[in-house]
């Protein structure tokens, strides 16, 4: 019985106008299973995992849960047959207390309650995804970001779920909370329940999956064990060719004269003033947790963050930007951790967000010169691999990989000297991953100083030339490149004091 299919989909097709999303897909997960469900952006994953919550309800093909055909009329049907789904964007209220959230609705909430009764009723659900040190009457929004993901986790077992799908839950979080989600997945399996995980970050599905579907072009590939595959294979079948090296080959870099200087800056939110130069033709990493400073650091640097003092020192001059058009006036390029609040104009062309920081340059009197323009944008679409034909769509309607070549490339319109880059591929598949990271390293190649924060391990020890950590607001020590391994940055940016101290054996391996 365990072998056999809990939920089960065959020959899905799904159609939004002319894009046909879904081509013939299946899908399956049996009791007690935990399956992974990956592919590029683009490929139908989302489509998927919407069919199976019961969101979309506008596909053909047939749909077995528990040896029944199902046909579920919306997302409310599909919870109360076991079947729920945790997606990316919280669906808390952030006013609220942990208990309040989690019997917030669905059946057997209490209609009258006391706070009291709430805390006590909830605590077992918190328990099972890790937070039973947490008041379940704390207001939600004092929690960290990685404790609300639990915490919505939490508030869909209480429904008893058979089926949990978990889209993305580590994209926008540091590694000891990615920890706990992939510890609190382990706890769901031993419970018996069957859990689809969806995620762009690889070690996490050969860490916790048993099996692993993916979809490419629609199509689905035949679910193979986590065990039987390796990274390179994975990616491979995912892109159905070779990947080659995900990052790009790291050369010696000819440190002299620092091309900025930053000198006892002191961003809101950090605990002490900070200070590290970064040089012509490398790439610097900021390494630390949600919480460390680093976005804080590179926020202050673009003009983008307020900060009580300290300074730059670049082309000769000393200076302290208090707003990004000063930063960006001296060729200080800035792309933030989140390219939809503050990164891209979705609803405006991708012409019109690639030559966004260049207006001077192809304007004059307050006119725009379109042919300039035209031809300024579709240059640096180029470089970064966006098709130019696409120019003239919305840059909503792109995949999460080139929205984010989008919001890296504009910034190549004003020639930047310094580029500063937060979380450069949140939320990026594998294949685009290696493009932006391959154009980073061609960047800084053609003299470009480039300064990368990550909370990604595999990127931040992968990606840079040369390591700066932090932790809890503090800067803590430089990393060289050959003292760069993910056992070594772990420490420094989760335990630099040694309170709990890696084991020597993980620093080995």
């Amino acid at each position: 019985m365990a072998d056999q299919p809990l939920l089960r989909l065959t020959d899905i097709n799904r159609h939004y106008g002319a894009i046909q999303a879904l081509k013939g897909a299946s899908f399956e997960i049996r009791h007690g299973e935990i399956m992974g469900l990956v592919g590029e952006n683009g490929a139908g994953k989302s489509t998927m995992v919407k069919i199976i919550g019961g969101f979309d309800t506008g596909f053909t093909g047939e749909y077995f849960y528990d040896g029944e055909i199902r046909q579920f009329s919306g997302p409310t049907a599909a919870e109360q047959s076991g079947i729920a789904i945790a997606q990316q964007e919280l669906s808390l209220i952030p006013t609220m207390s942990v208990a309040e959230n989690i019997f917030l609705a669905g059946d057997g909430v209490p209609q009258v309650a006391s706070k009291g009764y709430l805390a006590r009723k909830a605590k077992p659900f918190l328990e099972e995804v890790g937070l039973g040190h947490i008041n379940p009457l704390r207001a939600t929004n004092r929690l960290s970001v990685g404790e609300q993901h639990l915490v919505e986790v939490a508030r869909l077992i209480a429904h008893n779920p058979q089926v949990l799908i978990l889209d993305e839950p580590t994209a926008a979080l540091g590694e000891t909370d990615s920890i706990r989600i992939l510890d609190m997945v382990g706890r769901l399996k031993e419970r018996g329940k069957s859990v689809i995980y969806v995620s762009h970050r690889m070690d996490e599905i050969f860490k916790i999956c048993d099996r692993i579907t993916v979809l490419r072009d629609g199509e689905s590939q035949e679910a193979r064990a986590a065990k039987d595959m390796d990274v390179n294979s994975l990616v491979e079948l995912m892109l159905g060719f070779e990947l080659g090296d995900m990052y790009p080959e790291r050369k010696t870099i000819k440190r002299t004269e620092p091309v900025l200087k930053v000198r006892d800056l002191w961003p809101d939110g950090i605990l002490e003033p900070i200070n590290f130069d970064i040089y012509t033709g490398e790439i610097l990493g900021l390494a630390g947790q949600l919480g460390s400073g680093t976005s804080e650091i590179l926020g202050a640097m673009a003009g983008s963050t307020k900060s009580r003092g300290g300074s730059l020192h670049f082309q000769g001059k000393e200076f302290l930007p208090s707003r990004p058009k000063d930063a960006i006036r001296r060729g200080i390029a800035y792309c933030s951790e989140d390219r939809k609040y503050d990164g891209l104009f979705l609803g405006r062309p991708i012409m019109e967000n690639m030559s966004a920081p260049a207006l001077e340059k192809i304007s004059k009197n307050g006119i725009l010169n379109g042919a300039r323009e035209r031809a300024l944008a579709t240059e640096n679409a180029v470089k970064f691999t966006v098709d130019p034909k696409r120019l003239p769509q919305e840059a909503g309607v792109l995949s999460g990989g080139n929205q984010q070549k989008v919001a890296l490339g504009k910034w190549l319109s004003i020639a930047p000297k310094v580029i500063l880059v937060n979380e450069p591929t949140r939320g990026v598949d594998v294949g685009a991953r290696a493009e932006i990271y391959q154009i980073l390293r061609e960047l800084a190649d053609h003299g470009a100083a480039i300064v990368v924060a990550s909370t990604d391990i595999q990127e931040i020890t992968n990606l840079p030339d040369r390591i700066i950590s932090f932790y809890r607001g503090v800067q803590i020590g430089e990393l060289a490149l050959e003292d760069m391994t993910s056992a070594n940055i772990l420490e420094m940016i989760t335990d630099p004091f040694h309170e709990a101290g890696i084991a020597v054996s993980e620093k080995e391996s």
